[in-house]
C-alpha cells in the first residue's frame, strides 16, 4: 500500500501542480513533457482510483486488525494519537535546544502518527472534492453549482498543502533526510528494522516486550545478501528521485510566485 500511494500520490502532483500554475512557463513544460492536457487528466484520474483503492483497503485492514487481534485501538502501541505525543513533541524541542534529553518513544513517533493520520485526512478532503469535479451532473443533482467552484478551491489548496508536507516538509525529512533514517527508512520496503536499530528508535517497545518476554513474536532473520543489495539500490534510487522531486516542486512553486508579483 506504501508503494501504491507512493507512485499515485506523485503522479497525482505532477498532473494536478500544473493546472494550478497554469500561468506559469514551467507548467506548459511539464504538460507537454506528460503528452498534452488530455494525457494529463487520465492519468490524474487513474492515479485517483489508486488512491481510493489503498485508502479503502487500509481503512478494510484497520478493521480487520482491531477486530481479529482485539485491538490495540488506543494504548503505548496504537497509532491513534495520545498525550504522550504531545509530551514528545516538547520533549523533542527541549532536546533540539540542548535541554533535555532524547524523547523515548514506542511503536509509533508522533511524526508516524501525523504522516499517517494527516493522509487519511486529506485523502477524504481531496478525493471528496476531487469526485465532486469528476462527476458534476451527479454533484449538482445534490448541491447548488456554486458547490464546484468550492470544490476547486479545496481541491487546489489542500493538493497543496499535502505536497509541501509530503514532498518538502515533513515526510522527506522523516524518512530520507533524518540522520537517523538516511538515505531512507527501508522498513516500508522490507517490513523489518535491524534489532540495534529497533532497540535505539523504539526504546520503549522493545522494553515492553523483553518484560513480557514476546520479543522472539517479532524477530524475523536479516534478509539476505542479494536482497539487501537490491534494497540499498532501489533505497537510493527512491531518495534520488524523492529530493529531485521536492527541489523540482519547491522551485517551481517559488518561480510561480515571483513572475506572479
Amino acid at each position: 500500500m506504501h508503494f501504491l500511494a507512493l507512485a499515485s500520490f506523485t503522479v497525482l502532483v505532477f498532473t494536478g501542480m500544473p493546472l494550478k500554475y497554469k500561468d506559469s512557463g514551467w507548467a506548459h513544460w511539464v504538460v507537454n513533457g506528460i503528452g498534452g492536457v488530455t494525457t494529463a487528466g487520465v492519468l490524474h484520474r487513474l492515479a485517483a482510483v489508486v488512491t481510493i483503492i489503498y485508502f479503502v483497503l487500509e481503512l478494510g485492514y484497520i478493521a480487520w486488525y482491531v477486530i481479529s487481534r482485539r485491538g490495540p485501538l488506543l494504548g503505548p502501541d496504537s497509532i491513534v494519537p495520545s498525550t504522550k505525543d504531545a509530551k514528545d513533541i516538547v520533549a523533542m524541542f527541549r532536546w533540539f535546544f540542548g535541554k533535555g534529553p532524547f524523547p523515548q518513544f514506542n511503536r509509533f513517533t508522533y511524526w508516524e502518527k501525523f504522516d499517517f493520520w494527516s493522509l487519511m485526512a486529506g485523502t477524504v478532503i481531496i478525493g471528496g472534492t476531487g469526485l465532486m469535479m469528476w462527476f458534476p451532473l451527479t454533484t449538482t443533482r445534490f448541491l447548488p453549482g456554486i458547490a464546484l467552484n468550492v470544490a476547486l478551491v479545496i481541491h487546489s489548496n489542500e493538493a497543496l498543502l499535502a505536497m509541501g508536507v509530503i514532498f518538502i516538509f515533513v515526510h522527506l525529512f522523516s524518512a530520507h533526510g533524518r540522520p537517523g533514517s538516511f538515505p531512507v527508512d527501508k522498513v516500508i520496503f522490507t517490513g523489518s528494522i535491524p534489532v540495534d536499530h529497533y532497540r535505539l528508535e523504539r526504546p520503549l517497545e522493545y522494553a515492553n516486550r523483553v518484560r513480557d518476554g514476546s520479543l522472539d513474536e517479532v524477530l524475523v532473520p536479516a534478509p539476505a545478501g542479494g536482497f539487501r543489495t537490491f534494497g540499498n539500490v532501489v533505497s537510493w534510487a527512491v531518495t534520488f528521485l524523492a529530493i529531485l522531486s521536492a527541489l523540482a516542486l519547491a522551485a517551481f512553486i517559488v518561480w510561480s510566485l515571483v513572475t506572479a508579483l
